[in-house]
């Protein structure tokens, strides 16, 4: 049974203006879960790039945030890449993890540059590289910028239409004196546009017998090889053939726009006017059809103006071009373009403009993951008012649950509401964030079990996301050598809004087992003359604060996406394989860095190793902190700056605040240099220090002696003394 769930393929233009239409008017969104798969989180707007490739605006003003849109529109976001669509079984097969199916699909993948015969060899040996996808092509024009000699091999672009021309504009502007040559079909060209070329030093040629550097390719575009073996009708373009409708021939609930399709009976070149032009009826279609209403009809116009920057010196110049005829270049029709372009982009972002008039339940705003923990203070004096006193005084990430004299079987239990909207990807993050606590206590994963909550919607909807999350969780626990042996399922009587994949709740046991007579690091193991040591850099909670408040993140999100799905088991494997090779041990103590911030989890270190100490006669110890040595995730300290913060940072706050009324030769944790440091950059980094983190850093203590050879990963952050 295929479940009902609209799939938004691709994160082109109409799929973005789609989302934010329905974010700003929701009844005209299908009742039905909706997901978008985009192979990027950031769309960047193709009519801009070249003023990036020219350094006019900077990269980050060109992107538009899919990830955060989506969230706005309450759709789910799953980052990955299309590699086969089944439309008869209604299953998306996708690269890098198990396949999702579909009620209703919205093709809007955009193209990708066509490579001819003559270039396959090239490209294969770096030579010549696309210019799509935009990010990857922009990198390697960056790396050009140490070429801009006129002694270096001449940078040919290659192409005969209006993008081509634009990016060579583009580049002899970013480049002012590397040699520029166009290899193109000059009687395609207008006679003004060949003149203004010329005039910027860009030599026109029609074949490559010369020397030349690096090869760019505008040659046209093409459909994925996925869509040409699917048997679909094409135009010679690769282009889906729709109906007036723009639902694919011969289908059901399929519909096709942009780049990657066009209607039979009204031919069109590609462009971003048409994006545009066809929301208004792309969102009615799509309505009507779920409900089974009759579909409007869409007739695109003929031609679009379609304007070409030319990057002159000085004042800015464009041409503008209307099917024959040619317009400029002048000033006024750059102005029209950046007028455009600006109006473009200023809808998409940032999203807090769009939500300002919409009324939202302020629970959404709640901080997810590791975040969503009560705070230290409540949980500590709930466990003393139970008399447990030994939980709230000497915490340990896992408890012993079995030993024998060879081994011993380690357990602890971790989970939270869902932090993103992809169930898979977010089971992939809970599993790692679970292990997280057997790690921290050098123990290997063997077995889990998994406690999952589902929201209370439509049977079909439950299925599928109940079905992501254990083929999620089963994955992960494989990879890190475990078995999944059980669990326990429950239906919420909360209300869930969309999408329906933030209202599940995932948890598990994990059970780890430490071998051949090895022991527990625990975090009481702490001794005078240690360093700490840390995995990973800071600022998970913030990131994750700024997306539930929809602030436009920019970049900053792919190394921390990296970071929450890969695991930190080979760290762990290094150090044993070091105990060998030394033939002792280097941990003294570990935890990892999670809810309650690198200082709520370093405070259990000193305080349980304090009291360790003190039973044993021991003099007492503090950490001093190098606060210029802790590393932050891309853009985290600006949003810091930004008054960006988790729902748990408060709470945090005050695990730390008595520390800091002591005097600074009593505290138990120090700064070095603290008053060499001015006031705001203190208060950045202990920001840094209080935020949550989910799939957070190991932290270990152990003998300086062993800093070098573990340096590769880790980094310094403090040390132990006496106190």
């Amino acid at each position: 049974m295929t479940c009902n769930h609209l799939v938004l393929i691709g994160g082109g233009h109409t799929n973005v203006l789609l989302m934010r239409q329905w974010l700003m008017n929701p009844k005209l969104m299908p009742e039905i879960p909706v997901s978008i798969i985009s192979r990027d989180c950031h769309l960047v707007y193709s009519a801009m790039f070249p003023s990036v490739i020219a350094k006019s605006i900077s990269l980050e003003e060109s992107l538009i945030d899919i990830q955060c849109l989506a969230k706005a529109a309450k759709i789910s976001f799953l980052k990955e890449e299309v590699r086969d669509i089944d439309f008869t079984l209604r299953k998306i097969v996708l690269n890098n993890r198990p396949s999702v199916k579909f009620s209703n699909l919205v093709l809007n993948y955009g193209s990708q540059t066509r490579i001819t015969k003559e270039f396959e060899n090239l490209v294969s040996s770096q030579i010549a590289f696309p210019i799509k996808p935009f990010l990857k092509a922009y990198e390697l024009i960056k790396k050009e910028d140490i070429y801009d000699s006129d002694k270096e091999p001449p940078f040919v672009i290659v192409g005969s239409g209006l993008a081509a021309i634009e990016v060579s504009f583009a580049l002899r502007k970013r480049w002012r004196d590397r040699n520029l040559k166009l290899l193109c079909n000059a009687n395609k060209i207008n006679y003004k546009i060949l003149k203004s070329l010329r005039n910027s030093n860009i030599e026109l040629i029609d074949n490559l017998d010369f020397d030349y550097g690096k090869i760019l390719l505008c040659t046209g575009n093409t459909s994925p090889a996925w869509v040409k073996r699917k048997f679909l009708e094409l135009d010679s373009n690769g282009r889906i053939i729709t109906n007036n409708n723009l639902k694919l021939r011969n289908t059901s609930g399929i519909f096709a726009i942009g780049d990657c399709a066009v209607i039979d009976s009204a031919k069109r070149p590609p462009s971003g006017i048409f994006a545009v032009k066809v929301l208004n009826t792309l969102v009615k279609n799509l309505k009507k059809d779920i409900d089974g209403e009759p579909l409007k009809k869409w007739s695109p116009q003929r031609f679009g103006l379609q304007i070409v920057n030319t990057f002159p010196n000085k004042n800015p110049m464009a041409f503008g071009i209307y099917h024959n005829f040619v317009f400029g270049p002048s000033f006024l029709i750059w102005c029209l373009k950046n007028k455009l372009d600006r109006n473009f982009i200023k809808k998409l972002r940032p999203i807090k403009k769009i939500m300002n008039n919409k009324v939202h339940d302020n629970s959404m705003n709640d901080c997810r993951g590791c975040a969503a923990k009560i705070p230290q203070g409540v949980l500590n004096n709930s466990l003393i008012n139970a008399d447990l006193v030994s939980f709230a005084n000497s915490p340990e990430d896992s408890v012993e649950i079995y030993k024998n004299s060879k081994d011993i079987i380690l357990q602890s239990v971790d989970g939270f509401p869902a932090l993103i909207s992809d169930p898979w990807l977010n089971a992939k993050i809970t599993t790692l964030h679970a292990c997280s606590d057997l790690w921290a206590c050098g123990a290997k994963l063997s077995s889990a079990q998994a406690l999952i909550s589902l929201p209370k919607v439509e049977k079909d909807s439950q299925n599928y996301l109940f079905s992501q999350a254990l083929k999620g969780i089963k994955s992960t626990v494989e990879d890190q050598g475990g078995k999944l042996i059980g669990g326990h399922t429950f239906e919420s009587r909360s209300l869930v809004n969309k999408p329906y994949s933030l209202g599940m709740e995932i948890s598990l046991t994990v059970q780890g087992v430490l071998k051949n007579g090895a022991r527990p690091w625990l975090k009481s193991g702490m001794q005078i003359g240690d360093i700490l040591l840390m995995s990973r850099p800071l600022g998970v909670g913030i990131y994750f604060a700024a997306q539930m408040q929809n602030k436009y993140l920019g970049g900053s999100s792919d190394e921390i996406m990296k970071n929450l799905v890969t695991s930190q088991q080979y760290l762990i494997d290094q150090i044993y394989l070091l105990q060998e090779h030394f033939g002792e041990l280097i941990v003294n103590a570990a935890t990892d860095v999670t809810g309650y911030g690198f200082m709520g989890h370093l405070k259990e270190m000193v305080e349980s190793s304090n009291l360790s100490r003190k039973k044993n006669n021991l003099e007492p110890l503090k950490v001093l902190l190098d606060l210029s040595a802790f590393k932050a995730y891309p853009g985290v300290l600006e949003l810091v700056r930004k008054n960006i913060q988790s729902t748990l940072f408060e709470s945090n706050k005050e695990i730390i605040e008595p520390i800091f009324k002591e005097n600074y030769m009593d505290r138990i944790i120090a700064f070095t240099k603290e008053n060499l440091i001015d006031k705001d950059t203190l208060g950045e980094i202990i920001s840094l220090l209080l935020d949550p983190q989910t799939c957070g850093p190991l932290l270990i203590s152990c003998d300086p002696k062993y800093e070098s050879v573990l340096k590769e990963n880790w980094y310094k952050v403090g040390e132990v003394i006496n106190r």
